[in-house]
């Protein structure tokens, strides 16, 4: 939490701001509230503040934004895995995605195209080295490391669409699909996903998806 000052008329304690605790407040109502929540007004009276106060520490949503991206790349722990080269990256990229997992408007905002986190860029040297140590030249492991991130990504977009509350909705779209003419579709349905299948699912598919590349 950020921490007050009072000063001595005894009026109301203000927040003592500073970068961080902009950007962690950004996060927080980004976190409960979704990304279209995010804005400098919303922000500040999280803090009690006026907007006018952030202005020194960002210069605008923007900037906020990046922030946000950056702090969340900075906490992103990479495992320190002694296997092949192989293994490491399905490390690396569980890492990330459980890091992401954690964070859905991150993806919200990655989607655009425009903005990321500099501090990012620590990951992305990770895996391009572990791509050259497994043999990879720099052409295939630039081609490899896109491949593993739009796998990954994608599978962080969906992820939304699984949560319970888009059940009966999607249920009810399913009876306008004649059953009848779709047996395997019909059989899949009748065995929805359990619990935490859909992170295994995504490691399977990592594993192949690197075993193709490498």
């Amino acid at each position: 939490m950020p921490s007050t000052t009072t000063d001595n008329s005894g009026q109301r304690p203000r927040t003592a701001l500073n970068r961080a605790v902009v950007v962690t407040t950004g996060r927080r109502v980004a976190q409960a509230e979704g990304l279209s929540a995010v804005t400098l007004r919303r922000v500040a009276a999280e803090l009690g503040v006026t907007a006018m106060a952030l202005y020194r520490h960002v210069g605008d949503k923007r900037e906020l934004l990046v922030a946000m991206l950056d702090d969340v790349a900075e906490q992103l722990v990479l495992p320190d895995g002694s296997g092949s080269a192989e293994e490491r990256l399905v490390l690396a990229f569980r890492a990330l995605h459980n890091h992401l997992t954690a964070e859905p408007w991150v993806v919200e905002v990655l989607r655009s195209g425009e903005l990321f986190g500099p501090r990012a860029a620590r990951f992305v040297e990770h895996v391009l080295a572990l791509l050259a140590e497994a043999g990879l030249g720099d052409e295939q492991a630039a081609d490899a490391y896109w491949a593993l991130w739009w796998y990954t990504f994608g599978h962080l977009s969906y992820l939304p669409a699984l949560r319970p509350e888009g059940l009966p909705a999607r249920q009810e779209l399913m009876t306008r699909v004649r059953m009848d003419e779709h047996p395997r579709l019909a059989a899949l349905l009748a065995r929805p996903p359990r619990e935490g299948a859909e992170t295994e699912a995504f490691v399977r598919g990592l594993r192949a998806l690197l075993r193709g590349l490498l």
